[in-house]
């Protein structure tokens, strides 16, 4: 495990959590900068940890979907029920018509709001994730052998088609055809699994001159991609995105071994374990936002909005731990018994 990566999902994580957070009259912004560092973190860890295999010719498909699947999808259908408990006097027959596709995760190639954000609305995510998943093993026996010049190649292709997609495109959805559309986003998973390759090329392992300014001036980078987002979203949803995110997670991965003060902030104890606690914070965060923010309106109850926010992530993380243990990990180890161990036998 690459701790300073594991530590950073939990910071990314929480740049979603505040962009859906509102209270007191204080609407939360969408920076888009969470969802990408996660699928550019996806295709990279992917690489890493079943590359080889696939090169080799050892990798099981469907147990690897299976094993993916396990550590997302029970809890995905747990924030599905409680999404209905949450808001059963609420629903209409028009929200059921939508259950079947997130279910299914397939949301994410409807092109209609009611859709692709319907009940637990995060769970986009999970439909474009599974998409990643599905085409990994394809893309990477391409990936994992190409050379320094083809993968040069390869990049420059790729930002030809999307600078040519985002130039052309017309619609009021950009949101959509932008931020959520599966085969745009594989771009993002595409980016993390040619960093891996990058990495097996050119490996780093000299320390670095003045690490601490390095990863300031990569945090810098994260904090002007997100104040500058609402200047121009057609260009930030991805192009400028990328050139910070790129180089953040490259950073960082090399800062695991040689970092500055920041990443051995990021290798503390109770930053890795927060890290470990990203997908349940994503999931749950919105659905615990509901709950805390409709008892204080019910109870009359005025709190600074500050106050609220830390409230609110706080119970974010106890909900998410309570969950991971006592629900998430349980389930994923007697599916994993039931479907994956007992075939070995």
């Amino acid at each position: 495990m690459i701790e300073t990566l594991q530590s950073l999902r939990i910071v990314f994580a929480l740049t979603v959590m505040l962009a859906h957070f509102s209270y007191a009259g204080i609407e939360g912004k969408s920076t888009g900068v969470g969802p990408m560092f996660f699928m550019l973190m996806t295709g990279f860890v992917m690489s890493r940890s079943y590359g080889a295999k696939v090169l080799d010719g050892s990798f099981e498909y469907g147990k690897f979907l299976l094993r993916r699947l396990f550590k997302f999808y029970p809890l995905h259908l747990l924030c599905l029920l409680i999404f209905i408990a949450i808001h059963r006097h609420t629903l209409e027959m028009k929200d059921y018509q939508t259950l079947l596709p997130n279910l299914l995760l397939l949301q994410s190639w409807i092109p209609m709001e009611s859709f692709y954000f319907s009940w637990n609305a995060v769970s986009w995510y999970l439909s474009d994730l599974l998409f990643f998943l599905l085409l990994f093993p394809f893309l990477y026996k391409g990936i994992g052998r190409m050379s320094g010049k083809n993968l040069s190649r390869l990049v420059s292709g790729l930002l030809v088609i999307y600078v040519v997609y985002v130039s052309f495109i017309q619609t009021d959805d950009l949101n959509y055809w932008l931020y959520i559309f599966p085969p745009v986003r594989l771009f993002d998973f595409i980016w993390g699994m040619v960093m891996w390759r990058c990495y097996e090329l050119y490996p780093k392992e000299d320390r670095w001159s003045h690490p601490t300014i390095i990863e300031l001036v990569l945090i810098v980078g994260v904090v002007m991609t997100i104040i500058t987002y609402p200047v121009h979203e057609k260009w930030h949803v991805a192009l400028i995105h990328w050139l910070v995110l790129i180089p953040v997670v490259w950073g960082f991965m090399q800062g695991d071994r040689h970092g500055g003060w920041v990443s051995r902030f990021l290798k503390t104890r109770i930053m890795v374990w927060l890290g470990g606690l990203t997908l349940d914070t994503y999931l749950l965060h919105q659905l615990v936002f509901a709950v805390m923010v409709s008892n204080v309106a019910k109870h009359d109850i005025q709190l600074p909005y500050v106050v609220m926010l830390l409230i609110c992530l706080t119970v974010v993380v106890f909900v998410s731990y309570i969950t991971h243990t006592w629900f998430v990990n349980p389930i994923n180890n007697r599916l994993l018994t039931l479907f994956i161990k007992k075939s070995r036998q």
